[in-house]
């Protein structure tokens, strides 16, 4: 072994020095969609308030867009990179990072179906090296359908517009939409899109049945091409309820839905548990703390509607 006598104390040090000013720099990915909410900015604002500065002990290779065209191929690129986790908005994102790399540890930022879609084999207790925020806690679909039957009790044939991929979370939807249309007395259509062509498809079945009520299901598809459907709803005068705040505030009537940019400061805290050396599958599964009713008094002047003042006394928002 070679000595170190001679170097000197100065020579000793440098060393350790060199560790204090350049910690290690964690690597990690992160895939957006079209959140319209500033998803990403609050991710990174919630990482630095526990530690995690990029530049100095944290790099994120970043990708946006994951619902269109280009942007498909996105997570599983990042699947293949050397990163220590992944950071996904979507469900239709994890499935693809995935099948990638299923051995990437995953923290799904929204999602219908943890479990149902093999990411978790318990919320409490998920078990493999994905965790996150499941958007689909029982009874949100029934829910909606009352707030839109509340808003426009005239209704009488909805359409469920389903954009959601995977497995087990549009059948888990549709139930719950069909027993409490039972309640309400109204009768509901699922449509069912897995792409933008099946999407322009389900629109124009939806008019040619003559629905005069839409309620749109879970699913990144329909968020990225919300301008399409709040155009297509305002165009046949169907009364619609979204899934995605940032829908209303675009024009869609109403929106009964948690508030994506806190999913991704969530997203952000198991982040750091898991670069302290939380395993993810130790972390349980979280379902949004709160979902908020947004109306939009445009889009029902549009429609001919007025809230009834108990709905609009409901709302955590109304849009002029």
């Amino acid at each position: 072994m070679r000595s170190l006598a001679g170097f000197g104390c100065t020579t000793l040090l440098l060393p350790s020095a060199s560790r204090a000013q350049n910690p290690r720099v964690r690597r990690i990915g992160l895939g957006l969609g079209d959140d319209g909410v500033g998803g990403g900015a609050a991710f990174r604002e919630t990482l630095r308030e526990w530690g995690w500065v990029e530049g100095q002990n944290l790099y994120i290779e970043a990708r946006e867009g994951l619902h269109t065209p280009s942007g498909t191929n996105a997570p599983a690129d990042l699947a293949r990179m050397d990163l220590e986790l992944l950071v996904i908005q979507s469900l239709a994102g994890a499935l693809v990072a995935r099948a990638a790399n299923p051995a990437m540890p995953l923290v799904i930022v929204t999602t219908p179906g943890m479990v149902s879609n093999g990411f978790a084999k318990t919320m409490e207790h998920p078990g493999g090296n994905a965790t996150g925020i499941d958007e689909l806690p029982p009874g949100v679909t029934a829910k909606r359908l009352e707030l839109l039957k509340t808003a426009a009790p005239a209704l009488s044939k909805v359409a469920l517009l389903s954009t959601t991929p995977g497995r087990g979370a549009h059948e888990t939807q549709l139930a719950d939409a069909q027993e409490a249309a039972g309640r309400l007395g109204v009768e509901v259509k699922p449509f069912r899109a897995t792409s933008l062509a099946e999407l322009d498809r389900a629109l124009v079945s939806i008019a040619a049945d003559g629905m005069n009520g839409l309620l749109n299901f879970q699913g990144g598809l329909s968020v990225v091409n919300r301008q399409r459907i709040i155009d297509f709803a305002a165009k046949y005068c169907i009364p619609a309820i979204y899934q995605a705040m940032v829908i209303s505030r675009d024009g869609g009537l109403m929106t009964w839905a948690p508030d994506l940019a806190e999913q991704h400061r969530e997203a952000a805290r198991y982040v750091d548990k898991i670069l302290r050396g939380a395993n993810p599958g130790d972390l349980p599964i979280r379902y949004p703390a709160h979902y908020f009713l947004s109306l939009n008094n445009t889009a029902a002047k549009n429609l001919g509607l007025t809230f009834p003042p108990a709905l609009v006394a409901q709302a955590d928002r109304v849009l002029p």
